[in-house]
This record gives structure tokens, C-alpha cells and sequence, in this order.
């Protein structure tokens, strides 16, 4: 009988996916209080690309999630949590807009 015996990072694997996670986050935190000046939506498109970037990191590092088929079974999960975050948030800002669009349409001077 075969036992499954989960992976656990080193104590290295630990220190530099601490010191990626602080890069990134440092790296926010720079862009937004002494970066250039850039339009909104760049600064937001980047600040977004960072945030994946520290998710990605964590649930690789932290939590050990891959795409090894040992550990497809805590994939799965993630992926089915992660499309009804996506439908429900991208939902809830479709109607605050077009409940916007709707209701501030009456209102032109």
C-alpha cells in the first residue's frame, strides 16, 4: 500500500518565496507613494499585475499548490473558487453599472 506523503518546502524554498512576496509587496508600495507620475489606469493595471503576481507566489510557495497530479485535487478547488469570485464580482460591477447608466440617466443638465 502506498502512502502519499505531502510536500513540504525547505526552509529556503520558505526564505526566498518570503523575500519575493516582500519584493512584491514593497514594490506596491513604492509605485503608488513615490513612483512616477502615471495615469490611473496604468498605476491600476500595474498594481493588479503585482497583486496576481503575490497570489501565483503564495499558493505556490505557502501552500504548495502545483500542477503535479499528486496535487490536482487542491488545484481543482482553487480554480472553481477563484471562477465563482470572478462571476460574482465581475456580475456585482455589471449591475452597479448598468444600474448607474439607468438611473443617472435622467439627470443631464
Amino acid at each position: 500500500m502506498k502512502t502519499s506523503v505531502a510536500r513540504h518546502g525547505s526552509l529556503r524554498a520558505y526564505l526566498g518565496g518570503f523575500a519575493a512576496s516582500l519584493f512584491l509587496t514593497l514594490a506596491s508600495f513604492g509605485l503608488v507613494l513615490y513612483g512616477p507620475p502615471l495615469e490611473s489606469s496604468l498605476l491600476f493595471g500595474i498594481l493588479a499585475l503585482l497583486a496576481i503576481l503575490q497570489i501565483i507566489l503564495q499558493i505556490y510557495f505557502f501552500l504548495h499548490v502545483d500542477t503535479s497530479s499528486e496535487q490536482l485535487w487542491h488545484l481543482l478547488p482553487l480554480l472553481y473558487t477563484l471562477l465563482i469570485v470572478t462571476l460574482l464580482v465581475g456580475g456585482t460591477l455589471w449591475i452597479m453599472h448598468n444600474a448607474n447608466l439607468h438611473m443617472m440617466s435622467g439627470m443631464d443638465p
